[in-house]
């Protein structure tokens, strides 16, 4: 039964799965673990990795996970700050993580660590509690702007 299940998962990441570069299994953890293997097994074994982890959508969308970012599936950063609000908040909070590492790509901000601490120091003017996402990514855009962090 796993075996069947592990082969339906494979062929639904497999065929979902639009970087030919990064094997049938596409990107994600499973890429990130089993890089260099090939063969019928590891591929099914990168793809129940992927499916399990639940971060390969993710990782398409912002560019983690040996996922590169295509131009056809690039998300605005008001579309990224909606979808990920609590864990970006959460992030620039701690002033470090995957999501605030994303909205840097985003943004193309070559300086992370600098717009971290930026973004942190200003923590409580981005984050209100009825802030929309347009008010959040305005509020992030000015911090960056005002203080040349992504330059």
């Amino acid at each position: 039964m796993k075996l069947i299940l592990s082969l339906v998962a494979f062929l639904v990441i497999s065929t979902s799965s639009f970087a030919r570069s990064y094997g049938p299994a596409g990107c994600g953890l499973g890429n990130m673990v089993l890089e260099g293997q090939s063969g019928l097994v590891m591929n099914v074994l990168a793809a129940t990795l992927n499916g399990s982890s639940g971060n390969q959508t993710f990782g398409m969308t912002s560019g983690t996970s040996n996922c590169e970012v295509d131009e056809r599936t690039k998300v605005s950063s008001v579309v990224f700050i909606e979808a990920n609000r609590v864990a970006l908040a959460n992030d620039i909070a701690r002033g470090n993580g995957e999501t605030l590492a994303s909205l840097g790509k985003i943004y193309g901000c070559n300086n992370q660590a600098r717009m971290n601490a930026e973004l942190q120091k200003n923590y409580g003017a981005i984050f209100t509690a009825d802030s929309s996402a347009e008010q959040i990514n305005q509020k992030i855009t000015g911090v960056i702007t005002s203080n040349k962090v992504c330059i």
